[in-house]
């Protein structure tokens, strides 16, 4: 059986808890993953992390990923990036780390080129606003 090289934890916050509560959980959720991680001997300074957020009317669920090794190669490579709902989730989650950094944990390495072109198609398909990833798409 092959050793898993990902792990996930993914928590429902409602929008309108105080941004302070919000904010706890996320941070909350980075130190009990890091805290697995070292449980099952896997450094976290070592991993890449990953956020992804869903929106749900009021609600909005956050999954926090660690990838390492094989699933970490994978990931940047570029060889399998996210696309339609999965790629807006990253991208809109990740968007504060910059571009470059967002198109890399959505799985297109360097090429920004064809980030931003599959999350324009995908947020067209989804029908949603274009403004609101505007950071990304610029």
């Amino acid at each position: 059986m092959p050793k898993p090289s990902q792990a996930h934890l993914e928590r429902t916050i409602n929008r309108k808890d105080p941004i302070e509560d919000r904010q706890k959980t996320l941070n909350q959720m980075h130190y009990y993953m890091g805290a697995k991680l070292v449980e099952v001997r896997i450094d976290p300074q070592k991993v890449m992390y990953r956020w992804s957020v869903e929106d749900r009317g009021d609600l909005q669920t956050f999954t926090l990923s660690a990838f390492w090794g094989d699933s970490e190669k994978k990931i940047l490579s570029g060889e399998n990036p996210l696309k339609g709902e999965e790629l807006v989730n990253c991208a809109k989650a990740n968007a504060s780390a910059g571009i470059k950094q967002a198109a890399t944990l959505c799985g297109y390495a360097s090429n920004l080129d064809s980030f931003r072109a599959n999350l324009t198609k995908a947020i067209q398909e989804l029908e949603l606003p274009e403004e609101s990833f505007q950071k990304l798409l610029a």
